[in-house]
């Protein structure tokens, strides 16, 4: 059986409540890059390790790139997080500007709905689950360490969880789902 381990990026800044220009670079925050280095040395030497484009979770693989140079590091773009808010529409805001529209898009629960060209649906969402898990799949190694994001995860364990639902019973799912702290990681098996 193959293991997997999910980690969450640390602090980033708009973790820790400031104002963001670009989604993808959100850099970590000092605290993120102590958690950083924390995870780092609780992770055994993995096979394979896997990383979001976005600045927060490779800055969060670095520490444990750095433990183990010779381990080969992937970035996978379909590991990033959820972009359900048009990006455009939040620079310059932080999370609790955004909270209103965030409450809003979660009550609406529509999993078809985009809002703007530059965001995606949660079936998109879905889809990207699907293929990460495809692809983890087809990976020779047995233990693999993915850096990823909380909405990422949430989802992915959800559709672990319960293979079956409708998109909708995800979304519905999801809000109840348990929280998942900068730096946790989560264990899946395949």
């Amino acid at each position: 059986m193959k293991k997997i381990w999910f980690v969450r990026h640390g602090e980033s800044a708009a973790n820790a409540g400031e104002a963001t220009r670009d989604h993808r670079t959100i850099p970590l925050s000092q605290l993120g890059e102590e958690q950083a280095r924390a995870v780092s040395i609780i992770i055994p030497r993995p096979q394979l390790i896997v990383t979001s484009p976005y600045l927060r979770a490779r800055q969060t693989a670095d520490p444990l790139i750095h433990l183990y140079p010779d381990v080969p590091v992937e970035t996978w773009d379909c590991v990033h997080e959820f972009v359900y808010l048009s990006p455009r529409t939040c620079t310059g805001t932080t999370s609790a500007q955004r909270r209103p529209r965030v409450i809003a898009y979660w009550r609406h629960l529509d999993p078809d709905y985009v809002d703007g060209d530059d965001a995606e649906s949660y079936q998109h969402l879905l889809q990207r689950i699907h293929q990460t898990i495809d692809r983890l799949r087809g990976r020779p190694e047995s233990f693999i360490v993915v850096f990823s994001h909380a909405q990422f995860m949430r989802n992915l364990l959800l559709v672990m969880q319960e293979p079956d639902l409708l998109p909708r019973e995800y979304m519905q799912r999801f809000r109840k789902s348990a929280t998942i702290r900068n730096g946790q990681i989560v264990e899946i098996r395949l």
